[in-house]
């Protein structure tokens, strides 16, 4: 072994290692297993100065320093490139010519400089500070990165970095899921969180967190070289404790998964499902084999990933009570102000389901987005997002916030794939996951939840029934908790309305769906009146929830300063005939989206609600003493049925004028004569 090496600690960079050198010969390296390519004779005694490896001897960048002075001109770095390429070549992709102000990355296969896809210069190399240990956790992270998305994109004629393409396993997702709902005969909505439990296990087990002896390949290999009853083993035994150290409890006692197929409630396998796991896991490996890494997954797959199981009738009987058509959510989050929150800003969605308006919320506002990233090895945003769901200490009561923390972690797949140290993982559940996603253990659940400070957006779907709300009121009056709730409204909407209105800053936004019942009651009118200036009513079509053919209708308010306050600003009004997809079982896509319409109007209208002039016949802008006379907030009857008509709304229904009325019933008249003298004819 060299002297050199005899002395050289290598540097840790999460997966790879940074070794300075300087007088070590390929040769010796070869030998001594740093690097494990068979090394051409002509550049066996070239002395790189620095590598980039991973421990098992491949090399990810060979570094060349060089002074200042020596790379001035374009002929010296041309001349430093070439000195180096023949040697870089033989090891990897990536060759580093650096002299710590500058810094040339060279695609070996070309010889020529890498750029990003956008043409962008790479940044610096700066040796020192990795020697230094002055990297931050984030920054050794993008290195990583970087050198990862450098060896995945060169080719002899690429020298641009390009993202790898991203995969939509939609059709994946369903086939396993009507394979478990098939065999065992759960409920669709258990047999959908063994699925996503599943698909966390197959995504982390791709981006490297979970290791080889706990990872997905470890327990297909099992099904292959022992037998369906050990795999499932070393899944419940190890792989799923790992995951489970890895992502925490939070306070409410959830946390990223809780399938009980597989394993009961205990975590024990389920050896009776052995053979049915194995056969998941193969679909799993073939869908891989041919399409590719679950590592890079497409934002549609992300976003859509439980509207996928409503396509089966008995998805949209059980699971479509929680879940609001994606079109609406983002119609909505595009209507919020979420976009122009600043730092303390304060976000909620009080009855939160499985997490699509929050979730949509971060990833749609790139300025939310990034106060996911961690910072010095923390998730901290400074824009908080918090979601609340109903629950008990039954079991079957914690499956929605477990569905919505999986959901956040696909959702936040992009910046797992990137921050995947058990440290950045921890962060992830305590800054993110657990933070963001609460369950109420209570029989009230969020109407019981007082204690927040009020927010600045509240988004949200609330339950609406009538039935069962009377034990509700008689639970709030124990609780000592009726003086929030005095608008003397029927329904469990009702209540959600003023829990809304209530935790609204003043200034403070609120969109919701309500159905058409609250919108007749006047007691609650009364109240939104006095405690809001109404900004809109979007009648939405029948049967745009899952589950129900319920009428609903978006609604936009903005919390008062002083009840006092008198509107002044008209009302946007807006009729939706269709979200973009068949309002049936089956939700295929649809080229017509009035809410895209809708949501460009309002925010439109927003700019300046007094000299806002629609262009659509869809839309309406009521002045407020017009909005105020009426009884109630049904819009859609404020149109004429001509214009109902006009716009596909109602159907066109035939008149007759009194002549024709008598000829048609003299006609059926004859016809009635004639079959009855046939019938006694034959009698």
């Amino acid at each position: 072994m060299s002297e050199e090496l005899l002395q050289t600690i290598p540097s840790t960079l999460i997966r790879y290692q940074y070794y300075v050198l300087g007088t070590t010969t390929l040769a010796q390296l070869k030998k001594e297993k740093i690097i494990n390519v068979k090394v051409p004779p002509e550049v066996a005694k070239n002395k790189p100065d620095g590598l980039i490896v991973v421990p098992n001897g491949v090399t990810k960048a060979y570094i060349e320093y060089k002074q200042p002075s020596e790379l001035t001109e374009k002929k010296q770095r041309d001349a430093a490139i070439l000195q180096e390429l023949g040697a870089a070549k033989a090891l990897c992709k990536l060759l580093i010519i650096s002299d710590g102000d500058k810094s040339y990355w060279i695609n070996t296969l070309t010889g020529e400089e890498i750029t990003e896809k956008n043409s962008k210069r790479l940044k610096v190399f700066n040796a020192k500070r990795i020697l230094d240990g002055k990297l931050t956790e984030e920054e050794v992270v993008e290195l990583e990165d970087l050198l990862d998305r450098i060896d995945h994109s060169l080719t002899t004629i690429n020298n641009a970095i390009f993202e790898p393409s991203l995969l939509d396993p939609s059709p994946l997702a369903r086939a396993i899921w009507q394979k478990i709902w098939i065999n065992t005969g759960k409920e669709p909505e258990k047999c959908l969180y063994n699925v996503v439990e599943l698909f966390v296990f197959k995504f982390l087990s791709d981006i490297g967190v979970l290791k080889a002896h706990n990872n997905f390949n470890s327990v297909y290999t099992l099904t292959k070289s022992a037998s369906d009853q050990d795999a499932l083993k070393h899944y419940a035994q190890i792989c799923r404790k790992d995951i489970q150290d890895f992502f925490p409890v939070g306070k409410d006692g959830t946390t990223i998964i809780n399938g009980t197929i597989f394993v009961n409630e205990k975590g024990e396998p389920n050896l009776s499902q052995a053979r049915l796991f194995s056969e998941i896991l193969k679909g799993f490996q073939d869908y891989a084999e041919q399409h590719g890494s679950f590592k890079y997954i497409q934002r549609e797959f992300k976003t859509r990933l439980y509207e996928s199981f409503l396509r089966q009738q008995a998805g949209v009987r059980f699971l479509g009570q929680y879940l609001t058509p994606r079109n609406v959510v983002l119609a909505m989050v595009a209507m919020s102000p979420a976009n122009s929150l600043t730092t303390g800003a304060r976000i909620c969605d009080p009855f939160c389901g499985v997490g699509g308006f929050i979730l949509e919320t971060i990833v749609g506002n790139p300025q939310i987005y990034k106060e996911f990233e961690p910072h010095n090895g923390l998730v901290e945003p400074n824009i908080s997002l918090v979601g609340f769901d109903k629950g008990t200490d039954e079991k079957d009561d914690e499956r929605t916030i477990i569905l919505a923390k999986a959901n956040m972690l696909i959702y936040f797949s992009d910046l797992l794939v990137k921050y995947n140290t058990p440290k950045h993982l921890k962060a992830f559940s305590d800054g993110a996951f657990n933070k963001v996603f609460n369950l109420i253990r209570t029989n009230l659940g969020t109407f019981g939840h007082w204690d927040e400070e009020p927010f600045d957006l509240i988004l949200t779907n609330p339950p609406y029934v009538t039935s069962g709300s009377n034990s509700l009121k008689r639970a709030i009056d124990e609780e000592g908790l009726s003086k929030h709730y005095t608008a003397k409204g029927r329904g469990t909407e009702a209540l959600a309305i003023e829990w809304v209105i209530r935790h609204l800053k003043q200034g403070g936004s609120a969109l919701l769906i309500v159905p058409d019942g609250l919108l007749i009651q006047k007691n609650v009118l009364a109240f939104i009146k006095r405690e809001c200036i109404i900004r809109a009513v979007i009648s939405l079509p029948i049967r745009t929830f899952y589950a129900t053919p319920k009428k609903t209708y978006i609604l936009s308010l903005l919390r008062k300063h002083h009840p006092e306050e008198m509107q002044s600003e008209p009302v946007l009004t807006y009729l939706v005939s269709e979200i973009g997809e068949t309002r049936d079982a089956k939700r295929f896509k649809l080229a017509q989206n009035h809410l895209d319409e809708a949501t460009a109007l309002y925010n439109q209208f927003k700019g300046s609600p007094k000299y806002f002039s629609p262009s659509s016949p869809r839309c309406k802008i009521v002045p407020f003493s017009e909005f105020e006379d009426h009884e109630h907030w049904l819009v859609e009857r404020w149109w004429t049925k001509d214009e109902r008509v006009a716009l596909g709304i109602e159907e066109k229904v035939p008149v007759m004028t009194l002549d024709e009325f008598k000829i048609k019933v003299k006609d059926i008249s004859e016809k009635i004569n004639i079959i009855q003298q046939k019938i006694e004819a034959l009698g």
